[in-house]
């Protein structure tokens, strides 16, 4: 009997897969037009603050979630931690074989800077942080009531806060400053470098969905040689 065999796109057909938040599901494993980041890069040079930002990740979660390098993952907008009580931008979940990982996304905007002209972290910075803060320290006090709309989400998610682009002017003790939001798995990271992660992903999503077909087409090729080949009469043997 021939073994029953499944692609990656048949196992994200699979309702299992997308449990238990099939509407939040995000089937990233797929070739999206590239012009989609153009898009992005388009709203992010017009925008005066986050607000065309986030309305571009809601519309494309998809975008967002490549930027993490997902297994199986969900985005949530807006998720109202404490019945509304908290709310970040963006809650990213995404499961692999050690189980849930969550990620907090601030989105702030991309005019201001992470860092001053003296190189210490920007009041916008700071506030971002302790709004992570707050919600880990909501977590740490209320999992197992979260637990009902977010399984296993505990304080010891991890955040990612988008502020500014690329700063020419800020040098090595600006760049250490916001690192050391690292030890509280904070990362800290610009506009640009957001788009810069998503660009790589979805080239490498291209890339092997571009040697997947390959490899189909040549071993479609080589098996219809092998058919032709068995169809044609041995001219050795006699009539």
């Amino acid at each position: 009997m021939a073994l029953e065999t499944k692609n990656t796109r048949d196992i994200l057909q699979d309702l299992k897969i997308k449990a238990p938040w099939p509407d939040n599901f995000i089937d990233w494993n797929q070739p999206w037009d590239k012009k989609l980041l153009d898009e992005f890069e388009k709203t992010l040079a017009e925008a005066k603050d986050e607000k065309a930002l986030h309305a571009f990740f809601k519309q494309h979660p998809y975008l967002l979630a490549v930027a993490f390098y997902p297994h199986s993952c969900w985005v949530f907008e807006k998720p109202r931690l404490g019945g509304g009580l908290h709310i970040p931008d963006f809650l990213y979940c995404d499961k692999n074989s050690l189980g849930f990982k969550y990620i907090l996304v601030e989105l702030e905007s991309p005019t201001l800077k992470a860092t001053n002209k003296d190189q210490s972290v920007s009041h916008a910075t700071n506030h971002a942080v302790q709004q992570i803060r707050d919600y880990r320290d909501w977590l740490r006090k209320n999992a197992l009531a979260e637990e009902r709309n977010f399984q296993k989400i505990t304080e010891q998610c991890e955040a990612w806060i988008v502020i500014g682009r690329t700063d020419a002017e800020r040098d090595d003790v600006g760049s250490r400053r916001l690192a050391d939001f690292r030890r509280e798995h904070i990362e800290i990271a610009s506009y640009d470098r957001l788009l810069a992660e998503m660009r790589n992903h979805l080239d490498h999503i291209h890339g092997m969905v571009e040697s997947s077909e390959k490899a189909i087409k040549e071993w479609q090729e080589k098996k219809g040689e092998a058919v032709a080949g068995s169809s044609v009469p041995d001219k050795t043997m006699p009539s």
